[in-house]
């Protein structure tokens, strides 16, 4: 058997990737053909730079694909998955999700996310769970395609970084929407059973993919090691935005240690969208235990401003990077806003 040849999409390959979704039930008759045929051909002539459509050729034919979608660092997420039956568990699927790793690890993507069956689904479960994809919201166990999220995080990333130190640590998942600071997010979590040493990850999102939904992202985090212990939290003041138009948002921090808390900020924004204050200017903060320091943001969606035409959800994300004295890598929580 020939090895696994994982590519970019090419116009020759689409009678292949059709035939991939008509035996995944995906198809089911010849005007869904059609229609699959002509976007295939668009999407293999006209690629667009956020959109990463990676084919699996094996014994001179594509058998499963994958799109890796990167429009908005740190963020990617791993859409759409299929193998053919035939070529199902003996590496088909592992070499595509190879791949959307190192694609995203080359776009400064550190967050993975992923909608996966809740129950059932053994063989892609087993595969995720293989790359590090864990959940982060969890959906209804009777709903049998979609409704629950998973989330991986690289290497370069302060989850993967608490994890290295705590290798013990227990993970735990909120099976519905806690409230943090007066924000009803789900909760993913990692504790330390010997330290009690914790990071909570606050996420905003719905379990499944609804024309209406937000795009899952982290709101909000807690973290506490030795003795560094610190919350912070987004919240956007208007959840829409339209172009031409600016939308509010807060980074709040609070300080639950026992010593003064030194932070500097980045930020990761689409291209052309307007920032205000300039991440440039902000000088870094200094908290003082038991307080709280919040800031005040200004996001334009600006004229110039490069988005993508289409997305899984129709969310710009913001995001918000913090560094802390002693951490290699830098907290993160984002703001959303809905395009109109």
């Amino acid at each position: 058997m020939n090895k696994i040849v994982v590519r970019k999409l090419q116009e020759r390959d689409v009678e292949d990737v059709v035939e991939i979704f008509a035996a995944d039930g995906l198809i089911h008759n010849e005007e869904e053909r059609d229609r699959t045929r002509k976007r295939l051909k668009r999407t293999a002539s006209e690629p667009v730079w956020y959109d990463h459509f990676l084919v699996a050729e094996m014994d001179g034919r594509v058998v499963g694909r994958v799109i890796l979608e990167a429009a908005y660092p740190p963020y990617s997420e791993l859409i759409n998955l299929y193998v053919l039956p035939k070529y199902q568990g003996i590496g088909v699927g592992s070499r595509l999700v190879k791949s959307c790793i190192r694609t995203a690890s080359s776009k400064k993507c550190f967050l993975m996310s992923a909608m996966a069956d809740p129950v059932g689904n053994l063989p892609a479960h087993r595969l995720y769970s293989k790359f590090g994809l864990r959940p982060g919201i969890l959906g209804d166990p009777s709903v049998k395609r979609g409704h629950m999220w998973l989330f991986r995080f690289s290497k370069e990333s302060c989850i993967s970084e608490f994890l290295k130190k705590h290798p013990f640590a227990e993970p735990s998942v909120s099976p519905s929407k806690l409230g943090f600071h007066d924000q009803m997010l789900y909760r993913m979590s990692w504790r330390d059973p010997q330290t009690e040493d914790k990071i909570d990850l606050f996420i905003e999102g719905q379990p499944s993919q609804t024309p209406d939904g937000t795009a899952p992202r982290i709101a909000g985090l807690s973290y506490k090691e030795k003795d560094l212990e610190i919350e912070a939290l987004v919240k956007e003041q208007n959840r829409t935005i339209r172009r031409g138009e600016t939308s509010g948002f807060t980074t709040s921090f609070w300080n639950l240690g026992s010593k003064p808390l030194q932070t500097a900020f980045n930020f990761f924004i689409p291209n052309g969208a307007i920032l205000s204050p300039l991440p440039e200017n902000l000088s870094p903060i200094e908290i003082d235990p038991r307080n709280e320091k919040t800031i005040q943001f200004e996001f334009t969606w600006s004229f110039d401003c490069r988005l993508p035409d289409f997305t899984t959800f129709p969310t710009i994300l913001a995001t918000c990077c913090f560094t802390v004295e002693g951490l290699k890598y830098p907290f993160f929580i984002s703001a959303g806003f809905e395009k109109k």
